[in-house]
């Protein structure tokens, strides 16, 4: 004690007042980082402050940057985000095409419905990031056309399905999870869905998300770029636009095409469109391998 006395008495000394102004401003620096780290950690917000101090004395003005709090994940505080990925495997329009690319078996539906002539296909690869883990609820697709589902994780050895309705429906199917997860995955085939005007593609916020993505993918069809075209992007709320910067969309490589929406309000539904040219003409794409 007695030499930290000794200490502030030097610093007090005439000859010695730029070492006090120095040392006053370090520990004033030191009470308001510590402040506002506390602030910063009630608050459950990352510190990222800019402020000058100043002049001091011969010094100058001192700018100082804060940054940091909330380092350790698991005091972050995560929101919902949900991925779409739409693979086009196969198109072409169902009144001049003379016959399907294939025939595809879909088990769970009952005769004359099981096979299935595919004149498009595309398949739908949902992966949902939930802020915990929780009981997971039924994955629901639904199509214009057939959705045959495929395959669910957390692990399911077979589809399974919320009741024998859903089961034999053509265009719509909730799948079971039956599992606690903060992550869940679902493939579904949706064959036959974009005849006629049905050429756009839709993802559906479950709750409010920090991030909605759509991304298409005609890479598979020949000749895509000559009569794919992307209209845009929109996203709704109750059936009607909502009007937002945080809507992004633009191409992604050839013929690959992606929307983005941040701070999705829950119902909401992040929509992109496109036109196929010369959709009468008598094959518009073809089948890839």
């Amino acid at each position: 004690m007695e030499t930290l006395f000794k200490f502030l008495d030097d610093l007090l000394q005439p000859g010695n007042r730029p070492y006090l102004v120095v040392f006053t401003v370090i520990l004033i620096g030191t009470a308001v980082v510590l402040i506002l780290l506390v602030l910063a950690s009630k608050k459950k917000e990352p510190l990222d402050l800019s402020f000058k101090l100043g002049p001091l004395w011969k010094l100058g003005p001192l700018w100082v940057h804060l940054r940091g709090g909330l380092d350790d994940p698991k005091t972050q505080t995560r929101r919902f985000r949900k991925l779409l990925y739409v693979k086009v495997n196969c198109l072409s329009n169902r009144k001049v095409q003379a016959a399907p690319f294939y025939k595809r078996t879909v088990p769970r539906l009952d005769e004359p419905d099981r096979i299935v002539p595919v004149f498009d296909e595309a398949v739908y690869y949902t992966l949902k990031l939930f802020p915990e883990k929780r009981s997971l609820g039924p994955e629901q697709d639904s199509s214009s056309g057939v959705v045959d589902p495929r395959l669910v994780i957390p692990w399911l050895n077979e589809v399974q399905f919320h009741s024998d309705g859903a089961r034999r429906t053509t265009s719509l199917v909730d799948i079971e999870a039956k599992a606690d997860s903060d992550t869940m995955l679902s493939v579904s085939h949706f064959l036959n869905g974009l005849q006629g005007a049905n050429q756009d593609f839709s993802s559906y916020a479950d709750e409010d998300a920090e991030s909605l993505r759509l991304v298409v993918d005609f890479s598979s069809i020949p000749n895509a770029g000559d009569f794919i075209k992307m209209d845009g992007a929109q996203l709704l709320l109750d059936n009607r636009p909502v009007e937002t910067d945080d809507l992004a969309f633009r191409p992604c490589g050839e013929s690959v095409y992606v929307a983005s929406c941040k701070d999705v309000k829950k119902g909401s539904l992040l929509k992109m469109q496109f036109t196929f040219k010369n959709w009468d003409a008598p094959v518009a794409g073809n089948a890839a391998g």
